[in-house]
């Protein structure tokens, strides 16, 4: 059984929907330490001057809190701001109208949480992507200790996993021969950005999936191909 996770990321980028596909279950780490430095409430999209970053305000008051309880700033206009931008930018996109009403139900409503947020919008665009891999909320996980490299492992084990699909930005902290002592494969994601078809010019890669999404509509799963990681 492969397992494989990650933080409940803004609009995430093609790479975090690829490592979905390519496990058989999926663990949405949303009760670990929340850090500014990251990028849960934020992502790129594409407009005609180029990449345009979206940011989704938090309020400042929550420092060192779970991701899960992280909060939207109050009085703000941001969720307006960010769906004139995406009309902005895909308006003139081959599958616009398509999802434009999914997408919409989402920031007419926003909600309070983040992590809440970024959940929504993740479901609806796995299920353009037509990802089945069953999610779990780590949270709703009972048990599990540890952080890092050995959270990671205590889950692995939770659910008799014997592989860890892992991102490339954990060979920091992902200790092998501790993986290699609980019987569980530690493999890396290869990933190779796809390119598809893009408004505005050259084409950009690491954009949030739904560039690829307005742009090649049911085609887009074809870009997600699962590899074999083991």
């Amino acid at each position: 059984m492969i397992i494989s996770g990650h933080q409940p990321n803004y609009l995430p980028w093609l790479g975090y929907f690829h490592k979905m596909i390519s496990c058989d279950l999926f663990v949405i780490l949303d009760d670990v330490v929340h850090s500014r430095s990251e990028i849960t409430n934020k992502n790129k999209i594409k407009g005609p001057e180029g990449a345009r970053l979206l940011s989704v305000p938090r309020n400042r008051s929550d420092k060192h809190c779970l991701i899960k309880d992280v909060t939207i700033a109050k009085d703000s206009m941001w969720h307006k701001n960010h769906w004139g931008s995406l009309h902005t930018c895909y308006v003139r996109s081959p599958y616009w109208k398509k999802y434009e009403e999914l997408f919409l139900s989402i920031y007419s409503n926003p909600g309070e949480k983040l992590a809440q947020l970024n959940l929504r919008l993740i479901h609806v665009m796995r299920e353009v992507l037509e990802i089945k891999t069953p999610l779990v909320l780590s949270s709703e996980i009972s048990g599990i200790t540890g952080s890092k490299g050995t959270r990671i492992i205590n889950i692995c084990k939770y659910f008799n996993a014997d592989i860890y699909l892992s991102g490339t930005g954990a060979r920091a902290y992902n200790d092998e021969m501790d993986f290699e002592r609980n019987n569980i494969r530690l493999v890396y994601q290869e990933f190779e950005h796809p390119v598809y078809p893009q408004l505005w010019g050259n084409f950009i890669p690491g954009l949030s999936a739904v560039d690829l999404i307005f742009n090649c509509g049911p085609q887009s799963k074809d870009y997600l191909t699962k590899q074999v990681v083991v």
